[in-house]
């Protein structure tokens, strides 16, 4: 009974026939030519500004955002349970002072709170506290809110210079639309001077005690009110 065996070229021992030989060939540059598309395509997906890790990304920076000013929030109502609402507005700040500072160390009413920096569009300098600022956030307690109790001024904690995106998120988290309506003023006073047309004038805006919005010259901000008066 005949073995099988690999067919040979008669006459030359060890030889594969040519046909065989064009296949192997043939697989070997099939499957180079797939492994080099698959390569291509995962570093176009990378550099893509619109690719899932993007999309996660913002996500998760939105999170991160709205954690923060809820925990900001809280310390401010720790510390009006201790001086009272009015003292929000008159007296407290972003120091460390104790009696003044919402991060009194010893009364630890909140901490100073940082962003990732895929949150923002350039490089951000963390600020030492002081009157209003500390970490990446910005206190303003001269600006009224839209429509929100009275049209006294709602101090509120700001986060400026925000990536499109992230801002996009923020608001689809809070009320189901990445519209960014545009603010009444520039960003210096959201991170600093009181401006009542910041927001009370802004359509789009109405009702909102926290959200995102672009300034009147290009910067993302959000904001959420911390006691509404």
């Amino acid at each position: 009974m005949s073995s099988k065996h690999t067919p040979k070229i008669p006459g030359k021992p060890g030889r594969v026939r040519p046909h065989q030989g064009g296949f192997i060939q043939a697989a070997l540059l099939f499957g180079i030519a797939l492994m080099t598309a698959i390569l291509g395509g995962f570093a176009l997906a990378n550099r893509s500004p619109t690719s899932q890790t993007d999309v996660e990304q913002a996500k998760v920076n939105a999170s991160v955002i709205l954690k923060q000013a809820s925990d900001l929030r809280d310390g401010v109502g720790r510390y009006a349970s201790d001086f009272g609402a009015s003292a929000v507005v008159s007296t407290m700040n972003f120091t460390t002072t104790t009696g003044v500072g919402l991060f009194d160390p010893a009364a630890r009413y909140a901490s100073p709170q940082v962003m990732p920096t895929s949150a923002f569009t350039a490089a951000k300098a963390i600020a030492t506290p002081s009157t209003n600022a500390a970490g990446h956030w910005n206190l303003n307690k001269g600006t009224p809110g839209n429509e929100l109790g009275t049209p006294a001024a709602d101090p509120m904690v700001v986060l400026s210079g925000l990536r499109q995106d992230v801002c996009g998120r923020v608001n689809t988290l809070l009320y189901g639309s990445s519209a960014i309506p545009t603010a009444g003023g520039p960003v210096a006073d959201f991170t600093g001077a009181a401006s009542n047309g910041l927001i009370s004038g802004v359509g789009g805006v109405l009702g909102w005690p926290e959200g995102c919005v672009i300034s009147s010259d290009g910067s993302y901000v959000y904001f959420k009110v911390v006691q509404e008066n």
